[in-house]
């Protein structure tokens, strides 16, 4: 921390001490809350995200609600997620997340740097939502405003999640109780930054549903950094029993960003400025589900088509790259209580992936076309616990194994292990699983747009890590607790290009790395009107150089209701220096280049009216600042952070 100046030492602990405002009556609901009334809330609410919640298999998640999301004025996914501890993200835009090259990724414990092929899945409602062409996440795919809540996953227990190494999982709104709820939300601000969203919701009899529609678009702080995000959102549910329930999602995205390119670069060396990155997609989702005493489950179809395009290249010369795909597949996952104390889980992910992609080089040259092609895995799994007591200790074990079938490339299993021991208000967890992550249609399109490469890919591997994890949870007062994570990743057969000599080129399964350190969480409710969060954590790489993995993180936030109304917001976040640059996948890459320590301060203030002769009608204004401290920072070289810049909006809702 010896690089940390003492002006950001003094405003990260000013976000140990800040705000929250808002009477019980003046609070809304989330779109998922029980009562559509407006909740009395006792303590304000904690700021930035919760501690991690373990499991009966020992699996640990970080969740953001909704009005955490609203708080942080997470603009779009990268900005909801950043504050998360361990979590460091890159980006190019103010709004918008530039899909190619560096410019829109999140990385988790060291894990996501890989490009193609990413080892972090993104999801919505359980289902994958990602770049089917070059299997890693696109973030603009991932709208905010469909966010009821956001988990992370910081490893893939086999029994969560199939083909990753991490994970991050979005949960839509709907109503669960009678009634209704409408919301509108606009703002603007510096660099032309433009906001609005509408919401509606309504339950009545065994019927319900949810539309969302919001836009959002910014100039960027330099030329050529615009973008723009358009999401749609449509849920219709149907509880045709006490205990089914019968539900489709529809899910439409358009987005656009711009690359601005390196800033100051040398005239007449290869510039990217003013390329676009264009992607869309179209999702459904049909889900039925059941809860009874003895069991819960649920089946989900899903279709995904979607599309990111790479264009305006003219300035490097590269080609365009064009590229639409097609997830569907079916996921069924059933809990079964037969006994007093114990837990079986059983399930089956069933996955298809078909893709195109066009390379369109500048005429006269012709354009060289991949696809279409076809991967399916099949992956079903397994898992049992049971709790026993023994000395007035609550100890949970757990086991559980998921097969993969591949299409293409050799099968695996991956188990996974764990327990949880339960104290009074200290509750312990340790697990180990191996997680799997196959290889997408990337090593299939690189094969065509590299001719030497062939069919080498058919011989590769699915990449594989062990993942362990032991971890602490103390209640130390009735309104404060802390968490205490130690993990190891061991990844192994990470899938590379060895180039001549000997010649041909092939893929070769001879990556590994190891990724090891500690989490430190802790929050706390200091009386009715002041809650924070604080998170720190510790990272160590082997090799040294992998990127976007920072030694040091620091996170904190706090709410504080300061006057009747009247909410406060504030959070900041360091990152210790770190290499930059997507691991590239050849045998012989490294990346030396590095970016220097980041600091950002925001905060948040809002004054909430309620009209008693209105019926329902609330209503909030707000104004939020983002690097308050003015810091000069990149998370990628070249792209400098945007200095001071402030928005204010207006929320409407009924």
């Amino acid at each position: 921390m010896k690089n940390v100046s003492k002006p950001c030492l003094v405003a990260m602990a000013s976000v140990a001490v800040s705000c929250l405002p808002c009477t019980a009556a003046e609070l809304a609901p989330s779109a998922g809350s029980a009562p559509v009334q407006l909740p009395q809330y006792e303590v304000v609410e904690q700021p930035l995200a919760s501690l991690p919640e373990v499991d009966r298999f020992a699996s640990a998640t970080t969740t953001i609600s909704e009005n955490q999301l609203r708080d942080l004025k997470a603009l779009d996914f990268a900005s909801a997620l950043r504050r998360t501890p361990g979590v460091t993200i890159t980006r190019y835009n103010q709004i918008g997340a530039f899909g190619g090259g560096e410019g829109g990724a999140v990385f988790m414990r060291g894990l996501g740097a890989s490009r193609p092929g990413g080892e972090i899945k993104t999801m919505i409602d359980g289902v994958p939502k990602m770049n089917g062409i070059f299997n890693h996440p696109l973030l603009d795919l991932l709208s905010v405003d469909s966010a009821a809540r956001i988990d992370v996953h910081s490893r893939a227990t086999p029994l969560d999640f199939s083909n990753t190494f991490a994970a991050v999982n979005i949960t839509t709104p709907r109503i669960e109780a009678a009634g209704q709820v409408t919301r509108a939300t606009v703002a603007s601000g510096s660099f032309g930054t433009v906001v609005e969203r509408l919401d509606h919701g309504a339950k009545q009899g065994a019927f319900d549903y949810y539309l969302s529609q919001s836009f959002r678009r910014s100039d960027g702080a330099r030329a050529d950094s615009d973008g723009r995000m358009e999401n749609y959102f449509l849920r219709l549910g149907w509880a045709f029993s006490p205990q089914w329930n019968l539900s489709y999602e529809l899910n439409r995205t358009h987005n656009r960003a711009t690359d601005p390119g390196v800033e100051g670069a040398t005239p007449g060396v290869t510039s990217t400025r003013g390329e676009i990155y264009e992607t869309a997609d179209w999702l459904h989702i049909a889900a039925l589900t059941h809860r009874n005493p003895r069991a819960e489950g649920s089946v989900r179809a899903y279709w995904n088509e979607g599309e990111g395009n790479w264009t305006r290249r003219q300035f490097s010369g590269n080609s365009d790259s064009l590229n639409d795909w097609r997830l569907s597949g079916v996921r069924w996952r059933e809990t079964t209580h037969l006994w007093e104390g114990g837990e079986i889980l059983a399930g089956t992910d069933l996955d298809y992936d078909r893709g195109t992609s066009r390379s369109v080089p500048l005429a006269p040259a012709q354009p060289n076309v991949f696809g279409p092609s076809t991967v399916r895995i099949l992956s079903p799994y397994a898992g049992v616990n049971h709790t026993l007591t023994i000395g007035g200790v609550d100890f949970t074990p757990s086991a559980g194994v998921r097969y993969y079938d591949h299409n293409r490339l050799d099968s695996r299993w991956a188990p996974q292990a764990g327990v949880t021991a339960v104290a009074g208000s200290t509750k312990w967890h340790a697990g180990f699983n191996r997680a799997v992550n196959y290889p997408g249609l990337e090593v299939q399109a690189l094969s065509q747009f590299m001719p030497a490469l062939g069919k080498s890919w058919m011989a590769l591997k699915p990449e594989q890590a062990d993942q362990f994890e032991l971890g602490v949870r103390q209640l130390v007062t009735p309104d404060a607790a802390v968490a205490v994570t130690v993990f190891r990743n061991q990844a192994h057969d990470r899938y590379v290009i060895a180039f001549p000599p000997p010649p041909p080129p092939r893929y070769l399964n001879l990556g590994s790395y190891r990724t090891e350190g500690i989490e430190v969480t802790a929050e706390t409710a200091l009386n009715r009107e002041l809650a924070l969060f604080t998170g720190l954590s510790w990272l160590r790489t082997t090799p040294g150089g992998l990127p976007y993995a920072p030694k040091y993180t620091l996170t904190g936030g706090l709410n504080w209701r300061i006057a009747t109304g009247w909410l406060l917001s504030t959070d900041g976040s360091y990152a210790s220096s770190m290499h930059a640059y997507s691991e590239a996948r050849t045998a012989t890459a490294s990346n030396p280049t590095m970016v220097g320590a980041q600091f950002l301060l925001n905060a948040r203030l809002s004054r909430r009216f309620a009209w008693p002769d209105a019926g329902k009608m609330h209503a909030e204004i707000y104004i939020s600042g983002e690097n308050l401290t003015n810091r000069k920072f990149a998370y990628t070289p070249g792209y400098p952070v945007p200095g001071i810049n402030l928005m204010a909006g207006v929320r409407f809702e009924r």
